[in-house]
């Protein structure tokens, strides 16, 4: 592999100098010179002069009049045209943005006096079809953002559905709120969003999250890619590209702290039976940004050369949290439980116990020392509910810097670099000891090359590093084993890693133990080699490029490493705690150890594009991508997939050759280094049969792409594309194939089977059908975390049509279709073993019964998405900008991501029906309006009104911003809560026939029609589909106010006060969409919180 490795590497070095591709950060100018009867000058010289930096290159009209300038860093810029017997021609003050090409065209006449027009970038693009919106650096800063975290503002781009759902099993395995980035761009899942830096990679592949965020003084700008872009970009379908700032010739720099604090916020909404608190809380931002030219007197001069930036952000939130848990009595604690009224009952004689007393001797020693885990009633209250109040203190610190140099090496080379590290930490407290801790560390390096080889060909250069080290785990992991402290006897070591008390959950009460289900810890790296040509010939402007990648995924982890008990009230006793003081375990799961995956892939993607100006007025781009995304490679050699001979529903198959076969990577003893056994049954294989990645390459994703820019008047465009683009789901669910090795058992005792206990959960002492010897764990019917092994790369197909019309010279609006169906989308399913509904045992009903059940992802999802945007961009002018956007849009299909989503859970209701599964997506938002404005208030120095006098400096420099959102609410499936269909894990229930579940008037005491619902019969699927429920919308608006006090030229203080959630109005959460549950369709939550208020001090020189 690594000489195949080296080999593609020279060869495209060798073949590809470059023109800024993938992830690029460029953007170019080009334009027709001709004279004034439409002739085009050949030969004549165009300079472009970057006001910054003082970079300046030259270039001469082609045989067709065209010059182009690629690989321009976004900026200021000065254009000059000269040809000799003409009238030079200037355009001064040009403003070119990240990933953007300005068309100025020049017509010169006869003479010798040099024509200048102050002019600015323009709003219309004439040169592809790509839809997209560039967020400037003024609305970067100005705007209103919680957290300072820029991310938000994707959702001011049409085509753009935001915080649809929770986070999911992402959430408390990621640091800092990587997990919190709930967007779908163009109909595209959460996970199908690419983050790009500096143009490299900045996802990680463990959820497809971002790995740096750099704070927002940091940035230049960047782009929301929607719909049909170049064949130089692909990966996923949304595309987030963001560029980093530059030092200039002048020195500039900021020093900022802003602050938050619970005093300033309004109190959460009172629901009914709630008395709302505000609890202490401390928020601080801080930090500096400082750019210019390198100077070291008598050594280095680094003007129009050499610049630098360097930027700081430390962040710190200390918040107390109080909860509420119902904790058991002092009483039943010692075995006392007189004060219930129902009776508890001795499993050795089925009798009362007397007095509802348990003997002192009887109570488990185990259970005794757990209790020292599980707080004593510290509330006034005679009830068993809500009796202790736990108030603990979760801190969250993070520090981050990103510095970065630019080298203008002559006029036809130049480079930057730039490093970033950031180190989070976060501590979140639990019940006694038993909180969780996130730590996060994350390195980024870049180093770009642009170099003119000949006035038609560029070069490009570009390598990329990421370093994603993440930590999520319980408060005791490491420190103590408490687990085996207390006596609970497993088959395994608990490794130090996984050490803390197991999950513990009992009927009636608040659960302990560590409930993170973790630790996991990633150790990811990644490696990026891009090189690419851009080459003009005549009316032609072809690019073409490659990208090597080199992914390392190291991940340990499990769910059950220390295991997890449960207490039922029907099981020993007849009461829960009584049978957890008692040490008769309800259902008790548990693995071996700590799955490790050391996975490796390399990955490749190829591309040509040709940009060919038809006429003046129209432009066509045709390109074809090919992209080569390998299976993951286990070099540990603990992968374990099922290979599975036959699907079928058929009970009980009994050609054994047609049962499923458990195989693991490489060849040799299946059970190498491993702290299980599966039951004699179930057949196993370690001899290659399905290669080292266990999953077969699809080598065919070839992804062409088509568009066409019509420019019938100045004023108009009108544009059209379609494309194919390949997506890369995350990489997590890779890892859980290595979970297999490690095991994952669970027992369920019964009334007149007790087999569980705290002394021996698993009942080794009755022996077990693999004759495992002490320190093996014997593992029966186990659920198998696999793959399909002829799985394809999923791809969408997308298509789009825009009209952009220019109003002004500083407005434009654009209506744009944006339509695409999704191929091949990977979900989990219940790969086979799915018994079918009946009341009998489930085994009974199963092909395979020596199984569990097999979840895996398949090519078995599709999508499909249409949309009507509406953009109107106001560019910043007489103190004003604005940004608006309104979409309507449709978004369905089978399953809204490869795990849980929202109310899509893990699996489908019906593994044998997927069309059964067709529905609203989880993120479907039929409208969605947002609007962003900043506008300097005409008052003071320098401003149009009261310009002069003492009055003019009080009134002066104040700005004021905001982003407003109108959005409708979000589809909701409703679930049974219970297995009707008794088939492992189900369902949903039966729509009643004739009754709408829509209300002509919502309240959140009842938001939808629950009447409309009914529990499907014992050993039948319910007929109610997805997403057959709409939750509330949102209505927030966020706003700012800030006064900025100058004193000489580039230096002021400015003061700045931001509300979010301005109006403090109420968005409800989602209601409670389970049948079962004694809160069906209520809502007892808030989606976003009430009104918080920030204030901030930034020193800009």
């Amino acid at each position: 592999m690594r000489r195949t490795f080296d080999g593609i590497l020279v060869l495209s070095l060798l073949l590809a100098p470059a023109w800024p591709s993938f992830g690029q950060t460029f953007g170019q100018i080009t334009g027709i010179v001709a004279d004034t009867t439409g002739g085009v000058l050949i030969g004549a010289s165009v300079t472009v002069t970057n006001t910054q930096i003082g970079l300046t290159r030259t270039d001469q009209a082609n045989s067709a009049g065209i010059y182009v300038f690629p690989n321009l860093l976004p900026g200021a810029y000065n254009v000059r045209v000269e040809m000799e017997g003409f009238r030079s021609g200037a355009r001064n003050g040009v403003e070119l943005q990240v990933q953007q090409t300005v068309r100025l065209d020049f017509s010169l006449e006869v003479g010798s006096v040099t024509e200048t027009v102050e002019t600015t970038a323009p709003l219309l693009n004439t040169e592809d079809a790509t839809i997209g919106t560039v967020i400037e650096n003024r609305r970067i800063l100005d705007l209103p953002l919680n957290g300072r975290n820029f991310l938000q503002m994707v959702a001011l781009t049409p085509n753009v559905s935001a915080s649809f759902a929770n986070p999911g099993a992402s959430a408390p395995r990621q640091g800092g709120n990587r997990s919190e980035q709930q967007l779908s761009i163009s109909g595209g899942r959460r996970e199908w969003n690419y983050y790009t830096l500096d143009g490299i990679n900045n996802t990680d592949v463990n959820f497809n999250s971002y790995i740096f965020l750099p704070s927002i003084d940091a940035l230049q700008e960047f782009k929301v890619v929607t719909g049909v872009y170049s064949a130089e970009f692909g990966r996923e379908l949304g595309q987030v590209s963001v560029t980093t700032k530059s030092g200039t010739n002048a020195y500039h720099g900021a020093v900022w702290e802003f602050l938050r604090d619970n005093k300033l916020d309004a109190l959460p909404y009172a629901f009914a039976g709630s008395v709302p608190t505000s609890a202490p809380f401390k928020w601080n931002q801080f930090g500096f940004t400082l750019g210019g030219p390198v100077q070291i007197p008598k050594v280095i001069n680094g003007k129009d050369k050499l610049f630098f930036m360097a930027n700081y952000e430390g962040f710190r939130l200390r918040n107390q949290r109080q909860t509420l848990y119902s904790v058991p009595s002092v009483a039943m604690r010692s075995g006392n439980f007189s004060e219930l009224s129902a009776t508890i009952r001795d499993p050795l004689t089925n009798a009362p116990f007397a007095g509802n007393i348990i003997p002192a001797a009887r109570l488990n020693p185990v259970s005794r020392a757990l209790l020292n885990y599980y707080p004593l009633p510290n509330q006034p209250t005679s009830s068993l509910a809500n009796n202790y109040l736990a108030v603990n203190q979760n801190r969250t610190d993070k520090d981050q810097f990103t510095s970065r140099v630019d080298f203008v090496q002559n006029a036809k080379s130049s480079w930057y670099g730039r490093y970033s590290w950031t180190h989070e930490s976060a501590f979140t407290g639990g019940l006694r000891l038993n909180g969780s801790i996130v730590a996060t560390r994350a390195q980024q390096a870049v180093i770009d090359n642009a170099r003119i080889l000949t006035p038609t060909l560029v070069n490009e250069l570009r390598v990329g590093y990421n370093r994603f080290f993440n930590h999520a785990g319980g408060e005791l992991n490491n420190v103590l084993d408490a687990t085996t402290q207390v006596g609970i006897r497993l088959p395994t070591q608990v490794p130090p890693d996984a050490w803390g008390l197991p999950e513990i959950g009992i009927a009636g009460f608040s659960g302990f133990g560590d409930d993170s289900n973790s630790p996991f810890i990633n150790r990811n790296e990644n490696w990026q080699f891009i090189d690419n040509v851009s080459w003009t010939r005549g009316s032609h402007f072809v690019k073409f490029g490659a990208e090597l990648r080199l992914d390392h995924y190291n991940q340990d982890g499990n769910q059950f490493a220390r295991g997890s008990a449960g207490f039922n009230n029907n099981i020993a006793t007849g009461y829960g705690f009584a049978d957890f003081m008692l040490g008769y375990l309800g259902t008790w799961s548990d693995a071996s150890g700590l799955a490790v995956a050391r996975l490796r892939a390399f990955s490749q993607a190829y591309y040509i594009s040709d940009t060919w100006k038809v006429r003046p007025k129209v432009t066509i781009t045709a390109g074809l991508r090919y992209e080569f995304t390998p299976p993951w490679t286990d070099v540990a050699g603990r992968q374990i997939v099922a290979y599975i001979p036959l699907n079928t529903p058929q009970p009980q198959v009994a050609d054994l050759s047609l049962h499923p076969v458990l195989v693991r990577t490489g060849t040799g003893d299946f059970y190498e280094d491993a702290g299980i056994r599966f039951s004699p049954d179930i057949q196993v294989a370690r001899d290659g049969r399905l290669g080292d990645r266990l999953i077969q390459a699809d080598y065919t994703n070839f992804a062409p792409r088509l568009g066409i820019a019509w420019s019938p008047t100045p004023r108009w465009v009108v544009r059209a594309g379609a494309g194919r683009f390949y997506v890369q789901d995350i990489g997590n669910i890779v890892f859980d194939k290595s979970r297999n090795l490690q095991g994952r058992l669970t027992v369920q005792s019964t009334t007149s089977n007790l087999i569980s206990t705290w002394q021996d959960p698993f009942n080794f002492a009755g022996g077990n059908p693999c004759n495992t010897p002490a320190g093996v764990l014997c593992v029966v019917r186990p659920l198998v975390l696999t793959d399909n092994i002829d799985r394809k790369t999923p791809y969408v197909y997308q298509y789009e049509t825009s009209v952009q019309r220019q109003l002004t010279n500083t407005t434009a609006v654009e209506v744009s279709y944006l339509g695409s169906q999704g191929h091949r989308l990977q979900r989990w399913i219940n790969l086979a073993n799915q018994p079918v509904p009946g009341t009998t045992p489930i085994a009974s009903r199963s092909p395979f019964p020596e199984f569990g059940l097999f979840q895996g992802a398949s090519n078995v999802g599709y999508s499909n998405y249409n949309s009507l945007g509406v953009k109107l961009t106001r560019r910043y002018a007489s103190g004003l900008t604005i940004l608006g956007s309104y979409t309507l849009s449709k978004s369905i299909d089978n399953g809204s991501g490869i795990r849980t989503l929202g109310t899509d859970p893990l699996n489908p209701q019906d593994s044998y029906c997927l069309s059964c599964e067709r529905g609203l997506s989880v993120f479907d938002q039929r409208h969605r309006f947002v609007t962003s404005a900043v506008y300097d208030l005409p008052f003071g120095p320098g401003r149009k009104y009261l310009n002069q006098g003492a009055l003019s400096k009080v009134i002066g420099g104040w700005k004021l911003t905001s982003i407003v959102t109108l959005a409708s609410g979000f589809p909701l499936t409703i679930a049974a809560g219970e297995d009707t269909a008794n088939i492992g894990n189900c369902c949903r229930p039966n729509r009643v026939p004739g009754v709408s579940p829509k209300l002509d008037h919502p309240t959140i005491s009842q938001w939808f029609n629950t009447a409309a619902f009914s529990r499907a019969p014992n050993g039948t699927f319910g007929n109610s589909g997805r997403s057959v429920v709409i939750g509330p919308g949102i209505v927030n608006w966020d706003f700012s106010t800030s006064k900025d006090f100058h004193f000489t030229g580039q230096h002021y203080l400015q003061f700045r006060f931001e509300a979010f959630n301005f109006l403090n109005h109420p968005n409800w959460g989602d209601p409670n969409t389970t049948l079962s549950s004694v809160a069906f369709g209520r809502i007892n939550s808030t989606r976003t919180d009430m009104r918080q208020l920030q204030f901030g001090l930034k020193l800009v020189f």
